[in-house]
């Protein structure tokens, strides 16, 4: 069986400047976490804010009544 284990940090950054501080801090703790995992890794991603979509109603359901439809025979 082949596990892969995750850790997760958030972080709001001003800047690459400060962002590579952090980066910098978080390859120090990998270098700890390697000492017991050689094969782990980090990936560093800039994510950006989603806009805000619009609301729209949903259109209104069609009245179902389970009733069939009689069809007249020619």
């Amino acid at each position: 069986m082949k596990l892969c284990g995750q850790i997760s940090v958030e972080l709001n950054v001003g800047d690459y400047i400060e962002a590579a501080d952090h980066q910098k801090r978080l390859e120090d703790i990998l270098k700890l976490v390697r000492d017991a995992y050689p094969e782990a890794t980090l990936a560093m991603r800039e994510r950006r804010q989603r806009r805000a979509l619009p609301l729209t109603r949903a259109l209104p359901r069609a009245a179902a009544t389970g009733a069939l439809n009689r069809y007249a025979e020619d």
